[in-house]
């Protein structure tokens, strides 16, 4: 089922979807910006999963009474994604 939402994207993106309709790769833009986001949904729901999994750790850690150092946990998130 789709339900119409009103959105702004970057003038790229909208270029690119109107490329994608003239060479037939799509019906429409709005199809057009559905397959971008598609093609690229099993990245964020990777990037969505790790975030529940660090919710959930960070929430035990807290019964446990756990204290982090000031700034200590950015540290260890910017580690995180650097070795992404």
């Amino acid at each position: 089922m789709s339900v119409a939402i009103t959105i702004k994207v970057k003038e790229e993106v909208l270029r690119l979807a109107e490329k994608m309709v003239e060479y037939g790769l799509a019906r429409s833009r709005s199809h057009a910006i559905n397959l971008m986001i598609e093609k690229g949904l099993d990245k964020i729901v990777e990037e969505v999963r790790l975030w529940e999994r660090m919710r959930v750790s960070v929430e035990e850690l807290k019964k446990e009474n756990y204290r982090i150092r000031h700034g200590g946990l950015s540290e260890i998130l910017n580690e995180g994604r650097t070795k992404r």
